[in-house]
């Protein structure tokens, strides 16, 4: 039997995000991959980052993100990144990148494991996107958090239950 290949992909866990709500995600994030980093075939980190040709900046008028130090990972995030590769967005959903798309599917991965910021917009937009793209979706609750609070944190992953392992 042919053994599915797995990809921890972590998303925006960057210093923007980082708040009282938010301040203990990293360190536990990077405790995770440290210890769990050979559970994996491969790790990605994903930074948003804002310009003039998003519908943020666009539709929102929101011109946050855009630059360091706001962009910047938060310093535990940065203490792990040598062990995946790193990507820009500009989109909620990671998949919306299409070489990272070319890059699980060369790698064969069928797998994908997200934990992140925000739950409820980042993180279930990248699970939906991947189910469409045919992935198994697995989202790993207590590595996932909102700076918008706990109860837009609960909600989402209420929902993603209907539809991805949720672990």
């Amino acid at each position: 039997m042919v053994k599915t290949k797995k990809a921890l992909v972590v998303i925006d866990v960057q210093k923007y995000f980082i708040d009282d709500k938010t301040k203990t995600l990293p360190k536990k994030i990077a405790s995770y991959i440290k210890k769990n980093k050979d559970s994996f075939d491969k790790i990605y980190f994903f930074r948003f980052v804002n310009n003039e040709n998003t519908p943020f900046y666009n539709y929102y008028n929101w011109k946050e993100m855009m630059d360091s130090p706001e962009t910047d990972f938060s310093p535990k995030i940065e203490e792990v990144l040598h062990f995946g590769a790193t990507f820009n967005k500009s989109t909620r959903s990671c998949l919306r990148n299409e070489e990272f798309r070319r890059i699980l599917k060369g790698n064969k991965i069928g797998e994908l494991y997200l934990c992140g910021l925000n739950t409820e917009e980042c993180i279930m937009a990248t699970g939906f996107d991947g189910f469409d793209c045919g992935f198994k979706i697995f989202v790993l609750e207590k590595l996932c958090s909102s700076h918008y609070g706990q109860q837009n944190h609960k909600k989402a992953i209420e929902l993603m239950k209907n539809h991805f392992e949720v672990i």
